[in-house]
């Protein structure tokens, strides 16, 4: 996710693999900061980590804190995200 590599569809559609680089929510890309700060579709995971940085910090952060300060709260933000949901089909999907 910090890297911007692996099934986000901007990546993926630089090497032909997904069809468009278009985040299924419609509004712009699918690229890391959308998905942390934006995607309509990761409203309720986002809403879940912004909640526990305020407690000790602001939001929006950058995504060298998540990793240093707040990457417990982080790591559950994306073990949250259902991949299906974040999905356009690929080339070569039936």
């Amino acid at each position: 996710m910090v890297t911007g590599h692996g099934k986000i569809n901007s990546y993926l559609h630089s090497f032909k693999i997904s069809e468009t680089p278009l985040c299924p929510c419609g509004n712009q890309d699918q690229v890391t900061d959308h998905l942390l700060f934006e995607c309509d579709l990761l409203w309720k995971e986002r809403n879940n980590l912004s909640t526990t940085i305020r407690k000790t910090d602001v939001w929006p952060t950058s995504k060298s804190d998540l990793i240093k300060k707040h990457l417990r709260a982080f790591l559950q933000f994306t073990n949250a995200i259902v991949i299906d949901k974040l999905t356009i089909k690929r080339i070569g999907d039936s």
